[in-house]
């Protein structure tokens, strides 16, 4: 009786080994893969090759056009674009410039034109100096605020001096515009009416400059 604890731990020790092995021999078996695994994993990416593009594929690879506006001749103009600069990407244009929409009239609103140098021309930045200066004199300020706008619409692409690419974006907007005196009393505009403003913004760029702005280059009144 006295023996049977031993011959417990006995029978387990054997069954521990019998484990042991058993794991030994799944974990340490070779696949002849793992070569190929660490490979993909530490290739560079220009190592590896695309599949073959469909019919589809080929022929747009053949017309060397990207589908990025409805129109033919500023789809064509865009694609020229991306031709000068392949880091030319027309969602996150138009997804800037709005944003510089409504960050140009803000600032423009607080007379901050230090802020909006690298955004504006010369020609634009000296219109928005000379109205600055005009409320400075007669001690007026601005208020715009913007309550909504549209996504902005390709109207026109150009590309100038091979370079130069321009491109005409129509901003629909809701804006609230008041112009108070030195006491604060509104002496234009309507804080309770909300105006419907239609414009064209004309942005350009040189498509071989590092600097990754876009100008605002002209504001017109749309159609």
């Amino acid at each position: 009786m006295n023996n049977l604890p031993y011959i417990d731990i006995l029978i387990l020790a054997m069954i521990a080994v019998f484990i042991i092995n058993r794991l030994k021999n799944t974990l340490g078996k070779k696949t002849g893969n793992e070569s190929d695994i660490v490979e993909k994993f530490t290739q560079k990416k220009s190592s590896f090759k695309e599949s073959e593009p469909d019919s589809v594929s080929s022929k747009s690879n053949e017309i060397g056009q990207q589908s990025m506006h409805k129109d033919k001749r500023i789809n064509s103009s865009l694609n020229e674009i991306l031709k000068i600069n392949n880091d030319f990407d027309i969602s996150e244009f138009l997804d800037g410039a709005k944003k510089a929409f409504e960050y140009i009239l803000s600032q423009y609103s607080k007379n901050d034109l230090k802020s909006l140098e690298k955004l504006l021309s010369k020609t634009i930045l000296k219109v928005f100096q000379d109205q600055t200066k005009i409320r400075e004199k007669n001690s007026e300020s601005l208020e715009i605020t913007v309550i909504s706008v549209k996504d902005p619409e390709i109207l026109d692409v150009k590309i100038e001096k091979k370079t130069i690419a321009l491109i005409v974006l129509s901003f629909d907007s809701e804006q609230v515009q008041i112009t108070k005196d030195k006491k604060g009393s509104i002496i234009d505009g309507d804080p309770n009416q909300i105006l419907s403003i239609k414009e064209n913004w004309t942005f350009s760029k040189n498509l071989k400059s590092r600097d990754p702005n876009w100008m605002l280059e002209k504001i017109e009144e749309s159609n």
